[in-house]
């Protein structure tokens, strides 16, 4: 993209809605409004994001769904230019500052696999275990290999895993069990998130968001079901 390009809300959308399912123009729209957003307005007063507009908006969602930060702390930082919008985590003290000649290869949120385990705690023969598995996967970047999105969220859940008991071997059924919920749900929406019109695509985006979060809740409930006389929940 060219530094002097900008987008209109809805290309906007569209262009995040693979990482952030949950992403509306609405929610655009409140960030702008609590302040945390300023994209220019044409004379006819549409709005226009720029690259760095982009930058931001995927630094404050990431920093919601990976860190919960409220949105307040997170207006402060912006203007107190307290951040780094390519870096993973934000520098909360002088000894993180200090740090920095330590910190790992980061481009966005992505992390090699030193970094995975210094953000994690977990070793990095373990987190080894959990790619061997299928567990996370990464990208070749040079001589690198690099892991985006999730993955340091599913690693700190499998650490935690594993303090209550569980092997690296007993993921797979979650492995499992995602890659049959996967297939299902692709048949069901692969024509429309491909659809040629771009409104389209972004609500079935939006609806294919909305049926992973659903089957989150099923799930969590036929589990407690199955687990029914083992644990009071």
């Amino acid at each position: 993209m060219s530094e002097q390009e900008l987008f209109n809300i809805s290309q906007v959308c569209e262009s995040l809605i693979g990482e952030f399912p949950d992403l509306t123009v609405s929610k655009i729209r409140y960030l702008e409004s609590q302040g945390l957003l300023n994209p220019v307005r044409t004379e006819a007063g549409y709005r226009k994001f720029s690259t760095a507009d982009l930058e931001q908006l995927v630094w404050i969602l990431r920093q919601q769904r990976d860190y919960f930060v409220p949105l307040g702390t997170l207006k402060e930082r912006l203007e107190r230019n307290a951040i780094d919008l390519k870096s993973t985590t934000e520098s909360n003290s002088e000894d993180t500052k200090a740090a920095d000649s330590k910190a790992p290869l980061v481009t966005g949120i992505s992390l090699d696999i030193d970094g995975l385990s210094r953000a994690s705690g977990l070793p990095t023969e373990k987190i080894q275990e959990l790619i061997e598995l299928g567990i996370i996967k990464g990208r070749q970047v040079g001589s690198k290999e690099i892991f985006e999105g999730d993955s340091l969220l599913t690693i700190k859940s499998a650490k935690r895993l594993f303090e209550l008991g569980m092997e690296t071997r007993h993921l797979r059924m979650y492995l499992v069990a995602a890659q049959r919920e996967a297939g299902v749900i692709e048949q069901l929406f692969s024509a429309k998130t491909k659809s040629g019109d771009a409104e389209s695509r972004i609500e079935a985006r939006k609806e294919l968001g909305e049926v992973v979060i659903l089957g989150r809740e099923i799930h969590k409930c036929l589990l407690k079901l199955s687990l029914d006389g083992l644990e009071t929940w």
